[in-house]
Order: structure tokens, then sequence, then C-alpha cells
């Protein structure tokens, strides 16, 4: 397995445009790093305004110190619901998976994350679920253009809670290009990842990494690699048994410190991403191959 870094480690959630993305490609060699994580927004970092020669100074950036861009994330899917029963949100939605699936083309990516619905009590679950369903339907047809994956990601949005649940709704998309980009950190809280490593298998493209802790059991709860209620030894163990020998993808920003009010950037962002990278090299250590 290979270590990542997700960009919001170094820069926080909200992208202000320091460090660069060439600033946190350095940074991330430095610091023994295989991979990044790049992550678009609405906003600096939109793909409309990431022009072919931007794109291509990011992807020389990763070459040059003999990285690459692991996948794409972004949190734009919680404000436009793939399973939205307002046709324009999905509308707005689908455009941003596509967008999303042609960035990571260029960038060499494998993975883009995608979170699949989003939760509401307006909303009937069997709705939702086939909402979902039909717009990752539709998208299918970009990742085959781009050939980039589609990484559904488990998280805290009040859908696909069980491994079960979220095994079958990737079996029923029955495509090749659709997987599961499973966030261990994000399933602490509500079970156990050794369940959905052992369930998932295969189905497993990509696979996020940060810890939580437990005593908090809250949104407050997340902390970084080595800090929380993680097992890491059982979860590389179950990770190798499985198969899965791809990325590590550090997702854990300055905000989960527990003693830190108000992160500085670039300081606490170089902060958090040194503090994983060790505590990466210690579980990889701890775990035999």
């Amino acid at each position: 397995m290979k270590k990542a870094l997700n960009m919001w480690t170094l820069t926080g959630f909200e992208y202000l445009g320091k460090p660069s993305v060439e600033e946190i490609v350095e940074s991330a060699g430095d610091l023994g790093y295989d991979g990044v994580e790049f992550c678009f927004d609405e906003v600096l970092l939109h793909p409309d305004k990431i022009d072919k020669t931007t794109r291509k100074r990011y992807v020389d950036a990763v070459a040059s110190r003999n990285l690459v861009f692991s996948s794409v994330a972004t949190g734009i899917f919680w404000k436009y619901n793939l399973g939205s029963p307002n046709e324009k949100v999905r509308r707005k939605a689908t455009e941003f998976v596509e967008k999303g699936l042609k960035l990571a083309g260029d960038l060499g990516a494998k993975v883009l994350l995608v979170v699949p619905a989003v939760g509401s009590v307006d909303i009937p679950y069997e709705k939702l679920y086939a909402l979902s369903q039909k717009s990752l339907k539709e998208c299918s047809k970009w990742a085959e253009e781009y050939g980039v994956i589609i990484g559904v990601e488990n998280v805290w949005n009040k859908f696909l809670y069980s491994p079960l649940e979220f095994k079958r709704f990737i079996q029923d998309l029955n495509h090749g290009l659709i997987r599961a980009y499973l966030d261990v950190g994000n399933v602490l809280n509500l079970g156990y990842p050794e369940h959905w490593i052992d369930l998932l298998g295969d189905l497993i493209t990509m696979v996020h990494v940060k810890d939580f802790d437990l005593k908090v059991g809250s949104i407050q709860g997340f902390r970084h690699l080595l800090q929380g209620s993680m097992d890491w030894k059982s979860v590389m163990g179950r990770l190798r048994d499985v198969g899965y020998d791809g990325f590590l993808v550090v997702e854990c920003p300055p905000e989960f410190y527990p003693d830190l009010k108000k992160p500085k950037y670039p300081e606490d962002g170089l902060r958090a991403a040194k503090d994983n990278a060790e505590a990466l090299n210690r579980i990889f250590s701890e775990i035999p191959p």
C-alpha cells in the first residue's frame, strides 16, 4: 500500500489559495508521500477555472517529484445532492460528476470520490436510493469516456449506513467503473471497519484514512492517525487479506487536533501532513507485509 495526501490536510476544508497546488505537491514529496488527492471546489479550484495549461502544470509538478495524483475529491455533492427529487439540483450534481471525471482524467488520477446522496426527512428513503442510482447510472458514460472510476464514499449522510446495504447499492449499479471509496474513519462511530472491508473486498478502489475518538462520539471526534480509537493493526490486516494494495489517502486537516481552536495556514497544515505521514510509517512498520 502507498501513502497519499488529501489536499485538505494541508489547507483545511476551505481552500483559500495558499499554499498553491504546486507547494502542496512539494510538501507531499518532502514528507514521503507517494501521491496527492486533488480537491476541487466551486470557488478557486472550480474545474471550469482550471484550464488545460494549468492542468498540465499540475501534472508536471507531481511528475517532477515522482508522485502521482492518486484521486480527485470534492465536497460539492453535499450541496448538489445526487439523490435530490429536484431535477435541477440533480442535473447540477451530475454536471459536476462529469467535470470531476474529466479533471481526474486530465490529472492522471484513477478515481473520483462521489458522495452518492444526502438523506433528508423530506425525501423518502427508497426514493433517495432510486434517484441516486439513476444519477450514477447516467454518469457511468462519462466514467467510460474519461477512463476514471467513480468511487462511492461512505460518509455521515444518513444513507447507506450498513455495509451490506452499501455493497448491494454498488452491486445494483452493476458497472465496473462504479466502486467503493472506503473511509475507515467514517465507519468507526457507526460500526466496524473490519466488517466493511470483509464485505466490500475487491469492490474497494480507494481508502481514506483518519482516526476517531469513540469517547467523543460526535462530529468533533475525528482525530489524526493513532490519536483515536482505531485498531490499525486489525484494519490493515483486513485490507491486506482482501488484497487491497492501493493508496491510503490521509484526510486529516488541522481541525482534527482537539486543542487547536483556530488553525494557522500553512503552519498547522504542514504539521498535520507531517504527523500523519509519520503515523502511517509507524502503522506500516508494525503490520507485517
